[in-house]
């Protein structure tokens, strides 16, 4: 089965945010991450599992990117070829199905907001949901550091 989201939902307006985060008892001192939320449009993903429409959105996850001010993001292309720790899932078919970024472009808008535009593979085919897929997609986001 194909869900299809390519054809079935498109992304709405996001969020990009930046917070600190350290946790002593796994040994990680603290830390910059960027998180950037993409939220979809509802749509039928065709699944049993799920509530029709489906309302989810993509997640995806850097830490320790080369940025004198976390916020300086104009230009950056956030591959996971690139970065290689990133994490990304999106929540289909009650469950959380990874993310490969092949792109994710970012380019700061003149009121401050960022134009987000990128490829993800989905590999719904590991958690037994779906056919593996492509999404490609454009969107604005707005930064808020945390």
């Amino acid at each position: 089965m194909k869900i299809d989201l390519q054809s079935k939902t498109r992304v709405e307006n996001g969020v990009i945010e930046s917070y600190w985060f350290e946790n002593k008892s796994i040994g990680l001192s603290k830390t910059l991450f960027h998180r950037v939320t993409l939220p979809l449009t509802a749509f039928d993903s065709g699944l049993d599992c799920d509530a029709q429409p489906t309302k989810t959105e993509i997640v995806l996850d850097w830490y320790e990117l080369d940025l004198t001010d976390p916020s300086n993001l104009d230009g950056v292309n956030l591959s996971h070829s690139t970065y290689t720790e990133a994490e990304g899932s999106v929540y289909i078919g009650c469950a959380h199905n990874w993310c490969d970024v092949k792109e994710l472009n970012i380019y700061k808008n003149q009121d401050g907001s960022f134009k987000v535009s990128g490829a993800i593979s989905i590999e719904f085919d590991n958690e037994g949901v779906a056919e593996n897929e492509n999404f490609i997609f454009q969107t604005c986001c707005k930064y808020i550091e945390t």
